[in-house]
C-alpha cells in the first residue's frame, strides 16, 4: 500500500511540474507583440500550386509537401530541408514589394540548401519547380 501511495505522490508531483512548465510557456507566448514578429527566425509555410487544367474536380487526398523552409535573419537566407532527394529543382524568389527577382537551381542530394536573400526588406514569394513540373510556393516578410 505504501508503494502505491508513493507512486501516486510521484505522479502528482510530476504532473504539477509539467503544468507549471506549460504555464510558463504560455506566458512567454502571450508576451508576443507585432514588433517581435521579425526579431526571430520564422518558418515559411510551403504549399502546392494546384494545376487548374488537371481536369479533376473531385476531393483530393492530403499531399505531403516535400520541402520545409524558414527564414534566418542573421544570415539573411532561407534555409531549406527536403524529405528526400528531389533532384535538381528550380527556385524563384520575388520581392513583391520592390519587384526584385532572382532565380537559380538547387541540387537536393544533401537534403538541405540555403537561398541567400539579397533584395532587402519586403514581402517575398518563393516558388519551387521540381523536375516533374510540380510546383510549390511560400510567402514571407522581412
Amino acid at each position: 500500500m505504501k508503494k502505491y501511495l508513493l507512486i501516486l505522490l510521484l505522479i502528482s508531483f510530476a504532473a504539477t511540474e509539467m503544468s507549471l512548465s506549460v504555464q510558463s510557456s504560455f506566458a512567454a507566448i502571450s508576451s508576443w507583440s507585432p514588433s517581435a514578429k521579425y526579431s526571430a527566425d520564422s518558418a515559411i509555410v510551403i504549399s502546392p500550386i494546384t494545376d487548374l487544367d488537371s481536369g479533376s474536380h473531385g476531393p483530393r487526398a492530403p499531399m505531403i509537401v516535400p520541402i520545409s523552409a524558414s527564414y534566418e535573419r542573421l544570415i539573411s537566407s532561407v534555409i531549406l530541408a527536403f524529405n528526400s532527394n528531389l533532384g535538381e529543382i528550380e527556385v524563384e524568389v520575388v520581392n513583391t514589394t520592390t519587384g526584385g527577382y532572382d532565380a537559380g537551381t538547387i541540387d537536393t542530394r544533401l537534403l538541405y540548401a540555403t537561398v541567400p536573400i539579397t533584395m532587402g526588406p519586403g514581402h517575398y514569394l518563393i516558388i519551387f519547380t521540381l523536375p516533374s513540373g510540380r510546383q510549390y510556393k511560400g510567402e514571407f516578410d522581412i
